[in-house]
């Protein structure tokens, strides 16, 4: 029994590094309003992302804008085309996407399923954005997304604000070096969020409700 307080030593060094390990988000950029993190992972050589940001308008308007996937080319980051494949629930899809790259390095695409969901107490609406393998072909001269997740956590404030934590780890496959990867994952996630601020408000969007979500 003597061992028992070094076991309790051991383990509580052990549950500090793990969260160290979980909370190691390196602020990269703050500019307008919009935190740009980025935290290294042993899985893939480009970075996990975190953007934190807050936002003027109702958290049904962001959910429209992202719905509607076939004007994401309009103000996501070097957004080469995007298309709606099917509607699979009123709060959920499956699109298509290609990611232009810098010469020489081939463009990516993928095929993603985004679903919306919300929290009937506090409000606060998810939005999950996963790669689907399978539901097309390869295509020729691009390089097809592996792995992608992506989540909108979307917390209504008063005053007509909510805020954003957004996270996107992915594995853009090979041949572009981790550093020009890793530059794409600071400026991509700014460039977009000052973008969406701006698409927000535009009419189409401005007054939008859904039947599953509570502003």
């Amino acid at each position: 029994m003597k061992s028992a307080p070094y076991l309790l030593v051991f383990l509580c060094m052990v549950f500090q590094i793990s969260v160290k390990s979980q909370e190691d988000w390196v602020l990269r950029k703050d500019n307008d309003g919009i935190k740009v993190f980025s935290k290294k992972t042993e899985k893939f050589k480009i970075n996990e992302i975190k953007v934190e940001s807050t936002f003027d308008g109702r958290i049904s308007q962001l959910a429209a804008v992202l719905l509607d996937v076939n004007n994401h080319r309009q103000w996501v980051y070097r957004s080469a085309s995007s298309q709606l494949l099917k509607m699979l629930t009123p709060a959920s899809l499956l699109y298509y996407s290609e990611t232009e790259c810098p010469w020489p390095f081939e463009n990516r695409d993928l095929v993603m399923q985004l679903a919306i969901t919300q929290n009937a107490e506090n409000k606060v609406m998810m939005i999950e954005i996963k790669n689907v393998d399978g539901y097309l072909p390869d295509k020729k001269n691009l390089v097809r997304i592996k792995y992608l997740r992506t989540t909108w956590t979307v917390s209504p404030l008063r005053n007509n604000q909510f805020k954003v934590d957004y996270r996107i780890q992915v594995d853009p496959g090979t041949g572009v070096p981790a550093w020009l990867l890793n530059i794409f994952a600071i400026n991509g996630p700014y460039d977009t969020f000052v973008n969406l601020k701006k698409e927000i408000k535009l009419p189409q969007y401005a007054e939008a409700t859904f039947p599953f979500l509570i502003d």
